[in-house]
Parts: C-alpha cells; sequence; structure tokens
C-alpha cells in the first residue's frame, strides 16, 4: 500500500514538473509566432514603394507624401520630415514603420512615448543593405518568402546587366544631383554603386564626403566623359548649365544626361535594379 502511495505521489511531482516546463515553453512559442501587424503607418517613401513590393499594401492604412501615385488611396499624415502625430494616432497603427534617412527622432521618440509601436530601419547607401532592410521588412510583415523570391529574381537581372556591358569601354562619370551649391557623390554612396556597376569610374569617387560640394573648374578640368545630372531633386538641376562649356568632353559629344531623381534615389532593391537599367541604357545606347 506504501508503495502505492509513493508511486502516485511520484507520479504528480513528475507531471508537475512537465507542466511547469510547458508553462515556460508556450510564451517563448507564442514570440516566434508572433502574428504579423494588420495596420501600419509608413513613414519613408521608400519603406511604401518595399511594402508594395511585397504585395502588403492591403496592411498600409497611413503613408507620407512623396510617395506619388502609388498610394494615392492612402491616408496622408504629414511628409516625412514632418508628421502630423495626431492623424497617425487616429488610425490606430498596429505598427509604425520609420526610417533614419528622412524621419526625425523626435517624431519616432513621440510616437514611442504615446503608445505607438514603433520599427526604425537604418538609412542604406548600398545595395547590400537594401536587401538586408527588404529582407527584414519581409519577415516583420510574414512575407518572408515573397522577399526571398524578389530578390532572387533582381540579384538575377542585375548579373544580366552586368554582362551585357561587360567588355565595354570604361566611361568617367560626373554625377551631380545639384546645381547651387554644385553637388555630387562619392563611391560611398548607392549611387557611386550605380556607376561601379556600369562598369564605370565617378570623378569624385575617393571624395572624403559622401555628397561633397565641389566647384564647376574642378569639373572642367576632370574633363568626365559623361555628365549624368539628377533632375526633379528640387534643386533645379538642369543638364543645359552645361551648354557653357563646349570644349568639355562630355558637352562636345553631347554626353550630358539627366535622370530623374524618382528612378535612382530610392533605396530599395527594386529602385536599384530600374536605376542601374535606366544608367546602362544612358551610358551604353543599344545594349539590351
Amino acid at each position: 500500500m506504501k508503495s502505492v502511495i509513493h508511486f502516485q505521489s511520484l507520479r504528480m511531482f513528475v507531471l508537475k514538473g512537465i507542466l511547469a516546463a510547458l508553462l515556460l515553453v508556450v510564451p517563448l512559442t507564442g514570440l516566434a509566432t508572433e502574428q504579423a501587424p494588420r495596420r501600419i503607418v509608413s513613414l519613408a517613401p521608400s519603406l511604401t514603394r518595399e511594402i508594395y513590393d511585397l504585395n502588403a499594401q492591403d496592411l498600409l492604412v497611413g503613408v507620407t507624401s512623396y510617395c506619388g501615385t502609388m498610394a494615392a488611396s492612402k491616408e496622408i499624415i504629414g511628409s516625412p520630415a514632418r508628421i502630423n502625430i495626431e492623424k497617425t494616432l487616429s488610425l490606430k497603427p498596429h505598427l509604425v514603420l520609420a526610417s533614419t534617412d528622412c524621419n526625425s527622432k523626435s517624431d519616432v521618440e513621440t510616437l514611442e512615448r504615446l503608445g505607438c509601436k514603433v520599427k526604425v530601419f537604418k538609412a542604406c547607401e548600398s545595395f547590400s543593405c537594401m536587401c538586408s532592410t527588404f529582407q527584414e521588412l519581409g519577415r516583420v510583415l510574414g512575407r518572408s518568402r515573397q522577399a526571398d523570391t524578389v530578390l532572387r529574381n533582381i540579384r538575377k537581372e542585375l548579373d544580366s546587366i552586368q554582362s551585357s556591358i561587360r567588355g565595354k569601354k570604361p566611361l568617367r562619370v560626373f554625377w551631380q544631383t545639384g546645381t547651387d551649391p554644385l553637388i555630387t557623390v562619392s563611391d560611398a554612396t548607392f549611387s557611386g554603386e550605380f556607376i561601379r556597376r556600369s562598369g564605370c569610374t565617378n570623378i569624385f569617387a575617393g571624395a572624403p564626403m559622401r555628397y561633397p560640394r565641389v566647384n564647376v573648374e574642378e569639373v572642367i578640368r576632370l574633363d568626365p566623359d559623361v555628365i549624368l545630372v539628377v533632375t526633379q531633386m528640387g534643386s533645379h538641376a538642369s543638364p543645359a548649365m552645361w551648354d557653357r562649356y563646349p570644349t568639355m568632353s562630355a558637352v562636345r559629344n553631347q554626353r550630358v544626361k539627366s535622370l530623374p531623381a524618382d528612378l535612382v534615389c530610392q533605396p530599395t532593391p527594386v529602385m536599384f535594379l530600374k536605376g542601374c537599367r535606366a544608367l546602362a541604357a544612358v551610358l551604353y545606347p543599344g545594349v539590351p
């Protein structure tokens, strides 16, 4: 009889131990399978684009300005640099997405203080960073598989573009992003990566700043083969400004070209591919 009682006591002790272990495991499992947010506000145009690239736009309830017609049906909650906090809160988002390249730290902190869950992505100046951000966004939105598929296709197309221009004469490029002051890019930017992937050389590749100010005399002295003017940046940059320097190689050979900012200034994998495609067409006309 005593042995039976002892066995039952031992069995109860083991069951309690198992139950205690399960109670510890369940919360951890719940965290690992946390449900993706169903109401999202995006504070950065680049993140908004990526949400559409992931075909997750049905989750968006609010966006900022400068998203073009892509998100025309969504509520505008201000500009990236100046968020309307009250309107953002009124949309009752499960998650707010922000980026260090265009959103203020104070806006992010205010939203967090008022109870919003905010996910902040770092600014990207390389294609590899864009891919990491895209994969992380896919994970947050429960779209990891879609993100992997998109990136796999993009890398395949980038390889194809680079193969088509391999063996072409390398060109010396001046990339202009502003007129007054005259601003260019170093190789520590994704604009510089556009140029490198095209097999060309950025005449200001080694500048100590990412977006240095330069003067016309420096550009004339370095005499690039091609001048690429990024337009629609709010600086009124125009290829026409170079017409007054007819002795420059790029001007003499009619190789001063414009590129729309919306095409080459959006740090997302899809837009990076489009930018590379457009640049290859400008630098090497006729190349598929």
